[in-house]
């Protein structure tokens, strides 16, 4: 067989979709502070605060899908509508919005992105990751597989994630954060409130805490490795089923339950004041300075 001939099948087997997508461009006025909720199935989402008062809307939609774009002003609803299942096409959009916007994305099989955003995010995917960065007040972040990003968030802070690693950096205020099967990854800080829950995944928390700051860290099967000034003043509450505590700080001894395998480890350093609790059932612990 002829490598032309090779050649004309390989493109006949193309599905034709790949090959037929509809560009969009497309526009609408919109407040400052308004609400924009995007939908999009399969494909991509890439949104990016600006300074103008107005929605603009960029990219490509699968063969079969159409996009609805409706409302202005205080609220904004951008849908990919497509007959087919989300694995048959993929969309992909870039949407421009004003940075104090509140902004709602959903998807079946998305990747999404969001940067410069002031307002608040919040998105939710099933099988895709997520990325967001700039100096937005409040994020909620939801995705069942796939990893989470996120950069700069100056508020509260909510993730979950079922099978991804979540990474949290240069952030501050309140954060929750929980995974199934992904490690736990945040730097940055200072935080006032952090709650981070991994079933099989390690938790990894090299940030600050305020003066009254409080840490939680729960685990099952997965390491926590807390990473502290040796001048922090905190009082620390460990413990672990069949797994070993470290204290790189000197102070306390790891005591063992008299009943039981659970070993613990409870001390304050400097006056106290901001408080880390951390419990696992077979995971270990290790508290370590920067």
């Amino acid at each position: 067989m002829t490598r032309a001939v090779l050649t004309l099948m390989s493109i006949l087997a193309v599905p034709a979709w790949l090959g037929a997508q509809t560009p969009v461009d497309e526009r609408r006025p919109a407040m400052a502070d308004g609400i924009v909720e995007i939908e999009n199935p399969a494909g991509s989402v890439k949104v990016i605060g600006w300074d103008k008062a107005e929605v603009w809307v960029t990219g490509t939609l699968a063969a079969d899908a159409e996009l609805e774009l409706d409302g202005s002003g205080k609220r904004t609803e951008i849908e990919v509508e497509s007959e087919s299942h989300p694995s048959g096409g993929t969309s992909d959009l870039e949407i421009h919005v004003p940075a104090g916007s509140h902004v709602e994305i959903e998807s079946f099989q998305a990747d999404i992105e969001v940067s410069g955003v002031t307002g608040s995010v919040e998105a939710e995917t099933m099988s895709g990751g997520i990325s967001q960065s700039g100096a937005a007040r409040e994020v909620s972040l939801q995705s069942a597989n796939g990893s989470v990003e996120v950069s700069g968030a100056r508020g509260r802070i909510q993730i979950e994630v079922v099978n991804g690693m979540v990474t949290v950096e240069d952030s501050s205020g309140t954060l929750e954060a929980s995974t199934v099967n992904g490690k736990l990854v945040v730097t940055g800080g200072p935080f006032e409130r952090v709650a981070l829950e991994s079933l099989a995944g390690g938790v990894r928390f090299d940030a600050d805490l305020a003066a009254q700051g409080r840490l939680d860290i729960e685990t099952v099967s997965g390491a926590a490795e807390i990473f502290v000034a040796p001048s922090i003043k905190a009082d620390f509450s460990v413990s672990t089923f069949t797994g070993e505590i470290g204290n790189d700080l000197g102070v306390g001894p790891v005591q063992k339950e008299e009943f039981a395998f659970a070993t613990e480890l409870s001390f304050s350093t400097g006056s106290g004041g901001a408080r880390i609790t951390v419990e696992t059932l077979s995971g270990s612990v290790h508290i370590r300075k920067r």
